[in-house]
């Protein structure tokens, strides 16, 4: 590296000296045109010396062979922390990329082809990180538009694994889903819980104002149903921060199809902020007069309910990119946050979750001191006979 440092130094050192000697030995020149070498003695020297700056700061900030040496090195236990997944479950995944012909390697004519696994590794450290893109470009010995072209084909192929990673639990499994919910504490019909956070971004070009919601901060509204386990059967995203919850729900697929997804006995748990259905049960208003049935029911309810929060928690715990999106395209930014609940889901059906990563999500409960006054008769009839039947 010396030695190349010591040829671009003498290559600017020559080059200068010829335009120097030029000038001196011509003589004859006119002021306007010794002034017009002077520039372009003065631009060569910027673009010469600005070239050997880029190529040495280059090799010395580029890792080069992380993926090929450093990575294998670590600890099972530093991949997890760095990754934000198991080595197991890094290997699953990549063995269903690899198949996918949409993502052979990058670099048609290059020496070193980007392999999937560097690529997908490349995606787990932005999205598991709060890195920039130079950085983790750097880090991976690649441009940061190569970097931001790997992140992107990745949480493109995510998204394509969409409908079978995040999907709505059928007939027998809700029939589970409900008698593992009923274990807690006796509450039944349950098949998940709702609820919906804020993802925070930057302010969009677009209408910035639409996006403030009322913590004042640009975000994306993220609603999701999850079941026991905190497991996402459904994801909705994109709407600007200042949609209330309910509005989101209403605007979503599950608004009309969740009547039929849970049919006569299921229904899903939401807090104060949604409307009262028969497919989807609130707590009562607390006023200060709640008999004692009423109260137990509100207990039970919460106590199911919290399995959202806490899968929130685990998502932004996880994947910690969620706490900010530092991206100016509204697309990009509810690509990344689908691509992110498709892996919550994926690391939590082969079992990768550790409590650890579940961290306090404060921005859960949005709209939790809203109650919503939208009840309908069934709703209500369905929540007093149960509430009357709790043990």
């Amino acid at each position: 590296m010396a030695e190349s440092d010591n040829n671009i130094a003498s290559f600017i050192s020559l080059a200068l000296q010829d335009l120097i000697n030029e000038d001196i030995d011509d003589e004859m020149v006119s002021r306007k045109r010794s002034r017009k070498r002077a520039t372009n003695t003065t631009f060569l020297a910027a673009t010469l010396i600005g070239t050997q700056a880029i190529l040495v700061g280059e090799k010395k900030s580029r890792v080069r062979g992380y993926v090929e040496e450093v990575v294998p090195a670590y600890t099972d236990e530093d991949f997890r922390r760095i990754f934000r997944m198991n080595r197991t479950t890094f290997s699953f995944l990549l063995e269903h990329l690899e198949t996918l012909p949409e993502l052979q390697p990058l670099g048609h004519g290059r020496r070193d082809p980007i392999s999937i696994q560097k690529q997908l590794l490349i995606t787990l450290w932005y999205v598991g990180g709060t890195d920039p893109q130079r950085k983790i470009a750097d880090r991976f010995g690649v441009s940061e538009s190569t970097a931001v072209v790997c992140r992107d084909k990745i949480i493109s192929a995510l998204i394509g694994m969409r409908q079978n990673i995040i999907r709505w639990p059928n007939a027998q499994e809700l029939q589970t889903e409900e008698q593992l919910f009923q274990r807690r504490n006796g509450f039944p019909g349950i098949v998940g819980a709702i609820d919906g956070t804020h993802i925070q971004i930057k302010a969009p070009r677009d209408h910035p104002q639409s996006y403030v919601n009322r913590k004042h901060y640009h975000s994306l509204q993220l609603q999701c149903v999850c079941r026991h386990n905190m497991l996402f059967s459904h994801v909705f995203t994109g709407y600007p921060g200042s949609v209330h919850d309910s509005r989101v729900l209403q605007l979503s697929d599950l608004w009309e199809s969740c009547p039929d997804k849970c049919g006569r006995n299921y229904h899903i748990l939401g807090d104060g902020g949604y409307p009262l259905r028969k497919w989807l049960l609130t707590p009562y208003r607390d006023n200060g007069h709640l008999t004692p049935e009423q109260k137990k029911y509100n207990t039970y309810h919460s106590s199911n309910r919290v399995v959202i929060e806490r899968a929130f928690a685990l998502l932004k715990g996880r994947f910690r990119r969620l706490h900010y999106l530092d991206t100016a395209s509204i697309s990009t930014a509810v690509n990344i946050i689908v691509a992110c609940c498709v892996l919550h889901n994926f690391c939590i059906l082969e079992y990768d979750v550790l409590e650890e990563n579940i961290e306090q999500d404060l921005e859960s409960d949005v709209e939790n001191a809203n109650v919503h006054y939208d009840q309908n008769r069934d709703g209500i009839d369905k929540r007093n006979v149960i509430a009357r039947n709790l043990l």
